[in-house]
Order: structure tokens, then C-alpha cells, then sequence
């Protein structure tokens, strides 16, 4: 079961929502202005499932510092910005097909 509470709710009561999660097993979500912003779940539910929700967004960006070329650490800075660089370019041939 989820429930949806204010932040300033959930500030002022977290001790009691931690206990609602850990002992009840529910899922809490707050939010602000009726705006959804976290989600405390049970950590055994977590460690069950071994899933973690990522937003578009994160997953872009995870995306694109996955893609980015690896480097030595004494490695020059501008040495990585022409990796960089050309692999940005790679990518944008790849996309654009030429």
C-alpha cells in the first residue's frame, strides 16, 4: 500500500512514517504541492527486487558518462578533451549516418 504525504507532514512525523515503512511494510510518498518528489520504500523490499528506479533524465546522463572514453589519472587535460571530443564526434557520425 502507498500513501502520499505533505513534506512538511512527513518533517514533522518521520520517525512515525520509518515505523509505518519498516514494521507495516508500506510505501510512503511525499510530496509538495501535491507534487510527487521521493518514495521511502521498505529496504528489504530493495534488497529483494535489486531495482532502482532512475528518471529519464538520470538515465541520459548515465548514459552519456558511460560512453565517455577512459583515462589515465596522470593523463593531461587537454589530451582527455580530444577523447572526449572525438568520441562525441564518433557518436554524432553514427547518429546522423555519415
Amino acid at each position: 500500500m502507498e500513501k502520499v504525504v505533505d513534506a512538511t507532514m512527513a518533517r514533522r512525523q518521520l520517525g512515525t512514517l520509518l515505523d509505518q515503512v519498516y514494521y507495516k511494510g508500506e510505501s510512503i510518498i511525499i510530496a509538495r504541492k501535491g507534487k510527487a518528489l521521493a518514495k521511502i520504500v521498505p529496504l528489504e523490499d530493495m534488497k529483494k527486487t535489486g531495482k532502482r528506479s532512475l528518471t529519464p533524465g538520470q538515465k541520459q546522463l548515465l548514459d552519456e558518462l558511460n560512453s565517455l572514453p577512459a583515462f589515465e589519472i596522470g593523463e593531461e587535460p587537454t589530451d582527455i578533451l580530444r577523447k572526449v571530443r572525438k568520441k562525441k564526434a564518433e557518436k554524432a557520425k553514427a547518429r546522423y549516418g555519415q
